[in-house]
């Protein structure tokens, strides 16, 4: 009895011993790492964010401590996994440029424990926030005013004229209201005295609150139970002011309907996610500098090919690059005349142009006096110390102590870190600062306090954090978001430098007494001007642009995921039963596949090991008919490099099935690579880039090459029957006929083939290619689609990254890959069809998606059935087409088992109940060609779809069963291929009329070389 006791007293033992030993090593680690300054130089000690120097929990931390401490190393590494994964669900990324200007896109990192604030040390920041916010707006008001602080001593003109942060075309530009800074935000740590310094603004286009606001949404979701016992402040009142702010901000006053767009450099810009993520909140459009026009003095948003007048722009792309005619000429990312409408107030821009300056490293020693002498205080929140070398005083510091300092330019806000700098880099720079002092500063390097943060599965651990807080203009005065983007840094060894390498949220604790969450003026008095009417939603081009090629990849994934299934169930059936009736179909479905995905499958898939010998054997020493067959051969398939191995060959006119450049991108297609963030990447130059033969007509190819080639036949055998045909020769070597040559397909390379298609994202025409270009341009209209798209994709990126590295040749884990797939496919069909709202760029993303649709079934159906085999043969094709294209079932229930390829073709071709069916197809594609704005039923899509729809009901099922004497379905053949090419033709032609892009632009004068 007693032992039993002792047994079950000691979980509880052990879990004390744990929360010790884990304070323990909280509080030795903090010693080690704690200490020093963001240079790795020793401090007086350091300020702990969970525990007082006493060594006991502080007050505001006690609750949220013991529920993290309690889980132990192993919850804690769960719950970060459990962030991680919520992360994913939620598509929330961060776009690191490499040194090659590449964008990498990377998963946001975000620490599960929050940051907490005391309600005391919130009321200090926030005063000390909001007066910041009002002398720089003071500041930025008079530079490009009446210039009192320059003529009155307050600030050196060589400072703010010298800095690239001012904007001389901005002089004389102002934005409605009280206020010209609209958005501020503020870099500010916890030194070792306990005071908070500030050690950075922003006022250019300052970012990270939307992702303060993802942040929040994935802890609360994460630990639900800490969040809802702290309660902490809100963060979406602030995004709802910033709304309302933004609509008060239109010059015309009496406008009932103002146009507010996000202005984004693009979806390769470091914080992609953070603008699209703010503009979804907000419920603003995100457009580019390609989305924007300036007509008639204003400025309009191009929509399917009208304009709509802009009234408001949130700016998030620097001041220099926002108009190539009066500010930096080689901008891509800026709209052509901005500046000219600015002054002719047609438009506000926030943040207002040239409020850059405002970022002068130099700046902060100079608000002290100049706040007491604007606004007769003294300023509430420091700044971190810093020596301008235009004083000779402070130079003379400054020089002293580059090897401690951090130096900065005053020109350009370029950094230098003093402790890196060799003794002769030292002497230099100290000369140049010496020679030009007022274009250097010296900041003492800032120091961080530390917070607990989780170390995986190592349990908590000490790290140094610092935090972003914004505030934003209002008409009453500013207001601060309670809260903001915390910034987890780590200690680098050996000399204790910090990095940030996470973020973490920020949870305010509310005040004993009841506060207003974002300002103290009440809400109505912003909403009585006007009542705020439902907007119809605006589409650029190339937001519709990337909308199509959602809708067409979605549907691409699909098709390859159902064919994949229907051809390793047959690989699976036969690859250790070849004896069985209906064997040489695997081999037909194998080409087949690789005619769909214009990829090349191996000889030995195709045509048996044997076969594939004698092939070899014969491309190695041609002769004759051969010779011409290889010539024919080459020049076909261009520059084809077969590597079996890998899976990677193009196909020359079969590649074309992957489209080319599409032609509302073709404009862009020569963009340099130092704008890569300029604008979005199409899917279909992606994809050009990839498969090659750039310039092919898009509107004369197949979804998987010449439609009029022989079904399941090789490359090499075409080639050589186009050579024969060429010569007028009849002694070309013959592929062995199905249903003689060995068994194919049903092997280890064909298992490799279909693991190929199925993961390997660098080769096009796979289901991992379509999908990661569905990603691409559903990242480019993130603020267009639902929160569910991104864990829908993040589960199949879970799979397919999980089988590449412990698949292998599982049978099963392949076919459950191939499975989740399409469940996740499907999914997102749902979401589309359920989910979103029926507008312009519904509609478009739907005809993209019936267009792939009806090419992918014709290029199917003429890959699989235009040819005859053997009884047995032919109807397990028929019936991997059917299962294919979803339709098996309502085939069997109206065909039992008979398999007639009239029966087939009456389903998949001319029921237009059928939603697989090419009739479907073609009826949707003309109800959605016909709600688009300003459709005529003239256009010319129109007029190629009706023409494919004639040629639809000119048809008898009946007569698609004749065969040739050479056993070919010809009239089926030449149906498919017709439809096809009018398909192609329809999709070029709508590409070119309602998405495409504007014209690159050439300079107005001279080199587009920056000079100075």
């Amino acid at each position: 009895m007693r032992e039993d006791a002792v047994r079950r007293t000691d979980p509880s033992q052990e879990l004390r011993q744990q929360v010790a030993a884990q304070f323990a090593r909280y509080r030795s680690t903090g010693g080690q790492i704690a200490p020093y300054d963001e240079c790795g130089k020793p401090t007086d000690g350091y300020y702990d964010e969970l525990v007082d120097a006493g060594g006991k929990v502080r007050r505001m931390w006690t609750e949220l401590s013991a529920d993290f401490v309690e889980l132990g190393t192993t919850g804690l590494g769960r719950l970060d996994n459990r962030v991680r994964r919520l992360i994913d669900d939620d598509g929330i990324t961060y776009t690191e440029l490499t040194g090659a200007e590449q964008a990498v896109t990377t998963p946001w990192r975000l620490d599960p424990i929050p940051l907490l604030i005391s309600s005391d040390d919130w009321t200090r920041l926030e005063a000390g926030l909001v007066q910041r916010s009002r002398v720089l707006d003071e500041v930025l008001t008079d530079v490009y005013g009446p210039r009192r602080t320059l003529t009155n001593g307050l600030l050196p003109p060589e400072l703010i004229f010298g800095s690239s942060g001012y904007v001389r075309a901005a002089h004389g530009i102002t934005v409605p209201g009280r206020h010209q800074l609209f958005l501020h935000a503020c870099d500010i740590s916890r030194w070792s005295d306990g005071q908070f310094r500030v050690t950075a603004d922003w006022a250019q286009a300052p970012s990270g609150a939307g992702y303060a606001l993802a942040d929040r949404r994935v802890v609360s979701t994460a630990i639900p139970e800490a969040f809802e016992h702290s309660n902490p402040r809100p963060l979406t009142p602030f995004a709802r002011a910033m709304r309302l702010m933004l609509i008060e901000s239109a010059q015309d006053a009496d406008a009932d309907d103002p146009v507010v767009v996000v202005l984004s450099p693009g979806v390769h810009s470091e914080t992609a996610f953070d603008q699209a993520n703010l503009a979804s909140m907000l419920g603003f459009p995100l457009v580019e500098s390609a989305d924007l026009v300036v007509r008639d003095g204003a400025l309009w948003m191009r929509s399917l090919g009208t304009l709509r007048r802009v009234d408001v722009v949130l700016r998030r792309v620097d001041a220099e690059f926002s108009d190539p005619l009066d500010l930096r000429p080689d901008s891509r990312l800026g709209v052509v005349g901005l500046v000219e409408v600015l002054r002719r107030g047609a438009v506000t821009v926030v943040n207002t142009l040239g409020s850059g300056l405002l970022e002068n490293p130099a700046l902060p020693g100079f608000l002290p006096r100049i706040t007491r002498a604007l606004l007769g205080e003294d300023l509430l929140l420091e700044s971190a110390p810093t020596y301008w070398g235009g004083d000779d005083k402070e130079r003379a510091h400054l020089t002293k102590n580059l090897h401690r300092l951090i130096i900065r330019s005053s020109v350009d806000g370029s950094t230098i870190f003093g402790p890196e700098l060799s003794i002769r880099q030292r002497a230099d720079l100290r000369a140049r600062i010496e020679q030009r002092g007022w274009q250097w500063v010296g900041q003492e390097p800032a120091q961080f306090s530390v917070a607990p943060a989780v170390e995986g599965y190592g349990g908590l651990t000490p790290a140094p954090v610092g935090m972003r807080l914004f505030s934003m203009a209002r008409r009453s005065g500013y207001t601060a978001m309670a809260g903001g983007l915390g910034q987890l840094h780590q200690r680098i060894a050996p000399d204790n430098s910090v990095i940030r390498v996470a973020a973490k949220d920020i949870w305010v604790r509310a005040a004993p007494s009841p506060a207003p969450a974002v300002a103290t003026e009440p809400v109505h008095e912003e909403r009585e001007r006007r009542h705020l009417p439902i907007v119809e939603a605006i589409s650029s081009p190339r937001v519709l642009n990337d909308l199509f090629w959602m809708g067409r990849y979605s549907e691409r994934a699909e098709a390859a995921a159902r064919l994949l299934i229907a051809t390793h169930d047959q690989y699976r059936d036969y690859r250790y039963r070849p004896w069985l009736e209906g064997a040489e179909a695997v081999p037909v479905l194998m080409a087949a596949l690789g005619r769909a995905t214009a990829t090349v499958p191996p000889d030995s898939v195709v045509f048996g090991a044997d076969a594939a010998e004698d092939i070899e054997a014969e491309q190695d020493s041609p002769t004759g008919a051969e010779a011409a067959a290889v010539a024919a051969q080459s020049q076909s398939m261009g520059s084809m490099t077969q590597t079996m191995g890998s899976m990677t060959q193009t196909m020359g006119s079969m590649s074309q099935s992957m489209p080319t450049v599409p032609a509302a991108q073709a404009n862009s297609a020569n963009a340099p690579a130092d704008e890569l963030s300029a604008s979005s990447t199409s899917p279909g130059a992606a994809e050009s880039d990839s498969v090659g033969e750039p310039g092919l007509d898009d509107a004369g190819q197949g979804i998987a090459g010449d439609m009029t080639a022989t079904t399941g036949a090789g490359v090499l055998d075409r080639a050589i029957a186009a050579a024969a045909d060429a010569a007028e020769m009849t002694d070309a070597p013959e592929v062995p006929p199905v249903g003689k040559a060995p068994v194919a397909g049903a092997s280890r390379e064909g298992h490799d083939y279909l693991v190929a298609l199925t993961i390997d994202r660098d080769l096009p025409g796979s289901l991992a290619f379509a999908i990661d270009r569905y990603e691409n341009a559903a990242r480019a209209v993130r603020d267009q689609l639902s929160a569910d798209t991104w864990m829908i994709l993040s589960a199949v990126d879970r799979a397919l990254a999980e089988y590449r590295v412990t698949g292998g040749d599982q049978e099963a884990a392949l076919n459950a890959v191939h499975s989740l797939t399409l469940a996740a496919l499907l999914s997102l069909s749902g979401i589309g069809a359920e989910s979103l709202v029926r507008d312009s760029g519904w509609y478009v993303m739907d005809i993209g998606k019936r267009i792939e649709r009806g090419l992918a079934l014709t290029a199917l159906m003429s890959s699989a059935l235009t040819e005859t085999y053997p009884e047995e043969t032919e109807r397990v094709v028929t019936e991997s087409v059917l299962r294919a294209t979803e339709s098996q079932v309502s085939y069997r229930r109206r065909h039992r088992d008979s398999v007639r390829i009239a029966a087939v073709a009456s389903l998949l071709l001319f029921d237009t109940g059928n939603p697989r069916s090419l009739a479907y197809q073609l009826d949707r594609l003309d109800a959605d060609l016909q709600a688009l704005p300003g459709a005529s039923g003239s256009s010319r899509p129109q007029r190629l779809l009706a023409d494919a729809q004639r040629m639809l009901r000119r048809v008898d099922p009946d007569d698609l069963e004749v065969v040739d004497e050479d056993g070919r379905r010809t009239e089926l053949a030449e149906l498919l291929e017709g439809v096809h090419l009018r398909l192609r033709k329809l999709s070029e032609s709508f590409e070119t009329s309602k998405l495409s892009l504007p014209a690159g632009f050439q300079p107005l004068w001279g080199s587009t070389r920056i000079v100075g």
